[in-house]
């Protein structure tokens, strides 16, 4: 018997560490704070967007398929440590 109500989606979530310059912190506070968002929120629709109207970009996904997880590249044992180093 299905449910009225659809099971709650939960994305699996990665954490990243990136660093900003603080200009651009301030500014991307600023437009959270505007939308009512946190940063996360913000960070990812903003790179949603730029993927999907990046059209050189589509074009070049096209050649260059995303990696199957569990072959190295996306499972994290095939990347630099958070200092950039290997």
């Amino acid at each position: 018997m299905s449910s009225y109500i659809p099971k709650q989606i939960k994305p699996v979530r990665e954490r990243i560490e990136v660093k900003f310059d603080r200009e651009l912190v301030a500014r991307l506070d600023q437009y959270c704070q505007y939308l009512e968002s946190d940063r996360d929120y913000v960070i990812a629709q903003v790179l949603t967007v730029a993927f999907r109207k990046d059209k050189s970009f589509a074009e070049w996904r096209q050649t260059h398929p995303m990696p199957q997880a569990g072959s190295g590249e996306m499972d994290g044992t095939n990347t630099p440590t958070a200092r950039g180093q290997k």
